[in-house]
């Protein structure tokens, strides 16, 4: 197995992810550890428009953190510039932390209780800001 490495990749499905990544020489593959898609977004400002990324689960529906791809389903790989591999980084922590700060125990907890006027209010706000 080769070195690890920060990378983006471009599938050809068309999804982009960012993960660590090692080839496996011996069975022709990619294993990634803690891949996310990379999803595009306009972003409004004082100054004018422009574009930015952000990052979402690649797989949401499991806890598994490395995946085996294929070399035949790459487009491209290209290493992550460092920048994007610290923005890449903090992401992962700060997505750790919220998985442990924001698990609460639901017996112990009965939400938010309100009047229907008082929730109305405040929902018509929100909706009124956005």
């Amino acid at each position: 197995m080769e070195e690890e490495f920060y990378a983006s990749i471009k599938l050809m499905s068309g999804e982009e992810i960012v993960a660590k990544v090692s080839y496996d020489a011996d069975e022709d593959v990619l294993i990634i550890e803690n891949p996310r898609k990379v999803n595009t977004i306009d972003l409004r400002s004082k100054g004018g428009n422009a574009k930015g990324f952000t990052f979402e689960s690649w797989i949401s529906a499991t806890y598994d953190e490395m995946f085996i791809i294929k070399k035949d389903h790459i487009l491209t790989i290209t290493q992550l510039d460092s920048k994007i591999e610290k923005f890449y980084i903090k992401y992962l922590l700060k997505e750790n932390d919220n998985d442990y700060s924001t698990k609460v125990d639901v017996k112990d907890q009965r939400g938010y209780l309100a009047s229907i006027k008082e929730a109305r209010r405040v929902l018509e706000d929100l909706y009124n800001r956005s």
